[in-house]
């Protein structure tokens, strides 16, 4: 199923590696572990910024097509009420305060589906209260039958900005 460590080592803060070992060591072989797999007691300490998102098809109100595979957030994190400055839970991600981040996140959650694989990045999330932030999430498949993408598990760990960007800026200096 998921082979070698490069994901893991790719990642930035210790958070998203917990959640990704665990996730790990609940996959079966080729099999991928369900939402019933994942016990909210084995990561505790996340739970205010974890999400389970699940693709649904169906007609689109945005874009008007008839078979649009839009994401909604079945359960979203405490955290994310002050990071959105509203509930997202029951919402579809093309439903948030984002504007055309709602297509960079389409694409992140299509390509978990299709390539049932994790994925994980950093993006300025641009919600109302969070423009001056960075979030470095982490997107990982879960699937009832082991085999089809049902269900999403996020995490975004969320710092401000600068302190990304300074610490970036400072170790690319040269002194002679």
């Amino acid at each position: 199923m998921i082979k070698g460590n490069a994901l893991r080592h790719q990642m930035v803060f210790m958070q998203q590696r917990d959640i990704y070992d665990y996730w790990r060591s609940q996959c079966r072989g080729a099999k991928l572990p369900s939402r019933a797999d994942i016990e909210p007691h084995m990561i505790a300490a996340q739970l205010p910024f974890i999400t389970l998102t699940e693709p649904v098809t169906g007609p689109c109100p945005t874009t008007g097509k008839p078979d649009a595979t839009r994401f909604l957030f079945r359960l979203a994190g405490t955290g994310f009420y002050r990071f959105y400055n509203d509930e997202i839970q029951g919402l579809h991600v093309d439903e948030l305060p984002i504007g055309c981040r709602a297509d960079y996140w389409h694409r992140v959650l299509s390509r978990v589906v299709a390539e049932r694989r994790p994925y994980h990045g950093v993006t300025k999330p641009q919600t109302p209260v969070g423009a001056h932030m960075a979030q470095f999430y982490l997107r990982l498949p879960l699937s009832e039958d082991g085999q089809r993408i049902d269900t999403i598990l996020g995490y975004d760990h969320i710092v401000p900005l600068e302190g990304v960007i300074e610490p970036m800026a400072s170790s690319r200096k040269v002194y002679a």
